[in-house]
């Protein structure tokens, strides 16, 4: 249950929706279906991987990763493309999900937090990235999407493995 369970906006019914919104972006990862997953996403959605622990801005200094859906589009053609270096063999991916908890905001617009662990193999090479996702959510004509995922790897301010999806 959410820390703020006494709030009517964070109900049992919409921590299953939820739950099932952060559950579903993930399997869609793992099976490729990048499209899809593009598509949970806010017109001005963001996908946010910070270069270290405690990171509060995505702007004046690196991360990790971006992207806007125009940035994300491109590397899901890249990822795609038959002539992609460093998809032969093509990458494949596993999230392991803990539960998934509201950790703040009201209706429309809730924050969660899902500690997760993420394998990307490609050929007999696998790396392993524990983390939590954090997902700034809102709901657009009754449907939940995307407005930004954050992405905070445990090894972030480290030397970390190329990854190639999306953790």
């Amino acid at each position: 249950m959410s820390a703020n369970a006494a709030d009517p906006s964070h109900s049992p019914a919409l921590l299953a929706e939820i739950t099932a919104l952060v559950q579903h972006e993930a399997r869609l990862v793992d099976e490729g279906r990048f499209d899809e997953w593009l598509a949970l996403f806010t017109d001005d959605g963001r996908y946010w991987v910070p270069s270290h622990a405690g990171q509060v801005s995505e702007h004046g200094e690196a991360s990790i990763a971006l992207e806007d859906p125009f940035l994300l589009r491109l590397r899901i053609d890249r990822l795609r493309h038959p002539q992609a270096h460093s998809q032969q063999p093509a990458s494949r991916a596993l999230h392991l999900l803990q539960a998934t908890a509201i950790i703040g905001g009201q209706a429309p617009e809730w924050q969660t937090r899902t500690p997760f662990l993420y394998f990307e193999q490609r050929g007999p090479g696998q790396i392993q990235l524990p983390g939590t996702a954090t997902h700034h959510l809102t709901r657009i004509d009754g449907t939940l999407r995307i407005r930004m995922k954050r992405v905070d790897l445990l090894g972030a301010g480290q030397a970390l493995p190329m990854i190639q999806l999306f953790p």
